[in-house]
C-alpha cells in the first residue's frame, strides 16, 4: 500500500503530454539513423573560440574525475563508469577544447560514425542534442565541409526532430530546441527554423521564473543553460540567414535575466551553492559566463530573488544562501532534494557550512542519501525526508513552503513536509552584522535533529557542551538536548568525496542556533 501511495504521489503531478510520450517512447523501436546519399548545403555559424574543459589527452578521456584509455578505437558504448560518463563521452564537448588536434577531432567523429548503428545510449535525444551542437561548432570553427560528416549530422538532426523529450520536459527539452535551432541555421532549413525557434521561445518563457532563475532550481543547470543561451545569442547576432531580429532580442533579454539571477546567488568567492544536483567542474563558472555575456553587450546587475526560493544574505563578515522554496517544477523535480530550509554559510569569503553535494547520478544508496533531508543543513524528525525523494530522480510527496514573514534582515517560513507525521517545521533566520541567528520550531512531540555540515578543513578549536569555537567565530545552541559531531564525507565534484564533520543537535519543540563571526 505504501508503494502505491508513493507511485501515485509521483505520477499525479505529471502533465498529460508527459504521460502520453512516456507511453509513446515505450512503444517506439530502438533509434537509428537514416543516411541520405546527397550531401546537404551547409552554412558555417559564428561561435566563440573553443572554450570547453580539457577532457581528451591522446587516447585518454576524463569525465567526472574518472579516466579511461582506449588503446585503439573509442568504445562509444563504454558503460563501466555509469550512464552519465557514457553520456559525457557521447556529447563530444571535447571537440571544442582549446588545442585539440584537427585531425584527431575528425578521426573521433568518424570513429563514432562507424559505430553509430550499435550505440546504446548515444542516440538518446539528450546526447544527440549536445553532439549536434558540438559538431556544428567544430565544423564551423575549422571551416570544414566534409560530405560524410554533414550527411551523418543531418541524419542526427532528423532523428532528434522525431524524438523530442516531451516525456521529461525541463532542461532536456530546451537543449533539444537549441540543437534544432542551430541545426536549422547550419543546414539553412527555414521550416525547421520556425519549429525550433518556437520551441526555444516557448520553453524559455515557461522555464524561467520571475526572478530569472531556471525552474529546476539547480544553480549548475542554470549555468549550463545560460552558457548555451549565450552561445546561441552570439551565433544569431552574427548570422544573416535567419533574419529574425525579434527572436534575437527575446533571447538576449532572457540571457540578461538569467545572468542577473546567477550573479545574485553566487558567493563572493565566485562559487555557486551546490544545491539541487550541483557540482563544480560541470559548467562554466559565473565569472566565465559574465565575461562571455559582456562580449555580446550584456552587463549584469543583482536582482531581487523571489519565486526561485533562494535568498542571499550579505553582511561585511558573512553571507548565507538559504532555500525557502517549494520543490519545483511540480511536473519535473528530477534534480530536487529533500532540503527545505537548508542553507550554506561563508564567513570572510570562505565556506563554513556547506551542502553535502552531488557525487553520483547512479541509482544507489549514496545517491539516495545525497538527496535526503539528513544530508542537508536543516531539521529532520523520525529519520523522515521532508519530501519523498526516490529512484534517483523522482519525488513523491512534496513539502510545501509558506513564507510567513520577510524583511531584508529576517525571513520566517514553515513547511508541511512532516505533516503526514502530524508535524510542521518552522525556521527563522535573523541577520545581524556579525551574527546569524536561526530559530527552529517543531510541533510538540518527538525529538528532532538539526544538522550543520562543516566545510572540509573546518574544525572546532574548543568544544563545550552547547558551544563550539572556531578560528572564524562561534556556534552555540540554546535549548539543545545534546550536541554531537560525526565524521562524514561530502562532495564538491562528481566521484570525489572529502572527509569532514557534521554537527547534530538534538532538541524538542525549539532550538536556537547562534552563529557569531569574529574579525
Amino acid at each position: 500500500m505504501k508503494n502505491w501511495r508513493l507511485y501515485w504521489n509521483t505520477i499525479r503531478y505529471l502533465r498529460t503530454r508527459q504521460l502520453l510520450y512516456q507511453l509513446v517512447n515505450r512503444l517506439r523501436s530502438k533509434p537509428s539513423l537514416t543516411l541520405k546519399t546527397v550531401p546537404p548545403v551547409t552554412n558555417f555559424l559564428a561561435f566563440t573560440a573553443p572554450d570547453k574543459p580539457q577532457r581528451v589527452t591522446g587516447q585518454t578521456f576524463t569525465f567526472l574525475n574518472q579516466s579511461v584509455s582506449f588503446p585503439t578505437e573509442v568504445d562509444w558504448n563504454y558503460a563501466k563508469n555509469g550512464k552519465l560518463w557514457l553520456y559525457n563521452l557521447n556529447y563530444f564537448d571535447f571537440l571544442n577544447q582549446p588545442g585539440l588536434d584537427l585531425e584527431q577531432g575528425i578521426g573521433l567523429i568518424r570513429q563514432f560514425m562507424r559505430q553509430s548503428a550499435e550505440l546504446n545510449g548515444g542516440l538518446d535525444p539528450y546526447p544527440v542534442s549536445l553532439r549536434i551542437i558540438n559538431w556544428i561548432r567544430f565544423l564551423s570553427h575549422h571551416q570544414l565541409r566534409l560530405a560524410d560528416i554533414d550527411i551523418h549530422l543531418q541524419a542526427q538532426v532528423r532523428l532528434l526532430q522525431g524524438r523530442l523529450e516531451y516525456h521529461l520536459s525541463g532542461n532536456h527539452l530546451l537543449e533539444n530546441g537549441f540543437a534544432l535551432l542551430l541545426g536549422s541555421m547550419y543546414f539553412q532549413d527555414r521550416h525547421l527554423y520556425r519549429k525550433a525557434i518556437h520551441l526555444v521561445r516557448s520553453q524559455l518563457t515557461e522555464q524561467l521564473l520571475r526572478d530569472g532563475g531556471h525552474y529546476e532550481r539547480s544553480p549548475m543547470y542554470h549555468q549550463i543553460i545560460l552558457d548555451r543561451l549565450l552561445d546561441t545569442c552570439q551565433t544569431l547576432k552574427k548570422d544573416d540567414w535567419h533574419d529574425d531580429r525579434d527572436a534575437d532580442g527575446f533571447l538576449l533579454e532572457q540571457a540578461r535575466r538569467m545572468l542577473n539571477w546567477l550573479v545574485t546567488i553566487t558567493f563572493s568567492k565566485g562559487t555557486i551553492p551546490l544545491m539541487n544536483d550541483a557540482a563544480d567542474e560541470m559548467a562554466p563558472t559565473t565569472a566565465q559566463l559574465r565575461a562571455k555575456a559582456e562580449r555580446i553587450g550584456i552587463k549584469p546587475q543583482r536582482t531581487s530573488l523571489s519565486d526561485s526560493g533562494f535568498r542571499h544574505f550579505l553582511t561585511p563578515k558573512y553571507e548565507a544562501l538559504a532555500n525557502v522554496g517549494t520543490i519545483g517544477p511540480a511536473h519535473q523535480p528530477g534534480h530536487a532534494h529533500a532540503d527545505a530550509f537548508h542553507f550554506e554559510l561563508h564567513v570572510h569569503g570562505q565556506p563554513v557550512l556547506v551542502d553535502s553535494g552531488t557525487s553520483t547520478y547512479e541509482i544507489n544508496a549514496r545517491r539516495q542519501w545525497e538527496r535526503s533531508t539528513a544530508a542537508h543543513n536543516t531539521v529532520q524528525v523520525f529519520d523522515a525526508n521532508s519530501s519523498d525523494v526516490w529512484g534517483g530522480f523522482r519525488v513523491g510527496r512534496r513539502a510545501t513552503v509558506t513564507l510567513l514573514e520577510e524583511t531584508p534582515t529576517l525571513i520566517r517560513a514553515q513547511h508541511d513536509g512532516f505533516q503526514h507525521l502530524g508535524l510542521r517545521h518552522e525556521r527563522q533566520w535573523v541577520v545581524a552584522p556579525d551574527r546569524l541567528t536561526i530559530m527552529d520550531r517543531i510541533d510538540d512531540g518527538p525529538t528532532a535533529v538539526a544538522r550543520f555540515y562543516l566545510a572540509p578543513g573546518v574544525r572546532p578549536l574548543v568544544v563545550n557542551p552547547n558551544c563550539l569555537r572556531f578560528s572564524w567565530g562561534n556556534m552555540e545552541w540554546q535549548n539543545a538536548l545534546e550536541v554531537s559531531q560525526k565524521a562524514v564525507q561530502v562532495a564538491r565534484q562528481f566521484n570525489q568525496l572529502l572527509p569532514t564533520l557534521v554537527i547534530e543537535v538534538q532538541f524538542k519543540k525549539t532550538v536556537r542556533t547562534i552563529i557569531t563571526c569574529v574579525e
